[in-house]
């Protein structure tokens, strides 16, 4: 091993480290709209109530100007994931479902196992400056729940075919409408 690894390694981790500080105290590049606020949100938004509010939740600081609220946003559509996620793992989980319940249930876990991290490289692209690519980013993510969507209100929830409808959870769809709200909220600030 090199007598120069652990310096260079530790060179390495505290530049690592000082990217991780100026990203937690919100040293984002500059952006491109000049709206902040409830004008900046309601752009983003596009007048649907249930983004509103999440975007209002988010901390002062991150609502004055487009890439505090964009990092807000895609900080929370990751929670947002993670949890539509997880209802859907609790879904396959459910013993004697017929093969095309669970086929479909794990389709489309299939489709949002890389949402997340397709998030995180928007929010990283955000903090590259690299607008487009954060927005190609969303758009693959909004088109992986969107087929998720597809897969539970077409061949689960359909109640025409009785062997295979399942009653959903309440929380599953909403989880999905709810992401896809608030990734798209992130992609018009982006656009904005």
């Amino acid at each position: 091993m090199s007598k120069f690894f652990i310096p260079f390694a530790l060179l390495f981790c505290l530049g690592l480290h000082s990217t991780v500080i100026s990203a937690t105290y919100g040293t984002l590049p500059s952006s491109s709209s000049s709206l902040s606020g409830s004008a900046l949100i309601q752009k983003a938004c596009q007048g649907v109530n249930e983004c509103v509010s999440t975007l209002e939740s988010a901390p002062e600081n991150q609502k004055a100007d487009a890439n505090g609220l964009i990092f807000f946003a895609l900080r929370y559509a990751e929670d947002q994931s993670a949890n539509f996620t997880k209802s859907i793992v609790l879904l396959t989980a459910q013993p004697d479902q017929a093969p095309m319940v669970q086929s479909s249930l794990t389709d489309c876990i299939d489709q949002l196992n890389p949402v997340g991290d397709l998030i995180e490289d928007a929010i990283n692209a955000v903090f590259a400056g690299v607008y487009r690519d954060a927005i190609k980013f969303l758009e693959a993510a909004i088109g992986a729940v969107d087929t998720c969507s597809t897969l539970l209100n077409n061949r689960i929830a359909d109640k025409s075919d009785s062997q295979v409808h399942v009653e959903l959870p309440d929380n599953v769809l909403a989880f999905s409408a709810s992401l896809k709200i608030t990734l798209s909220a992130a992609s018009n600030l982006l656009k904005a």
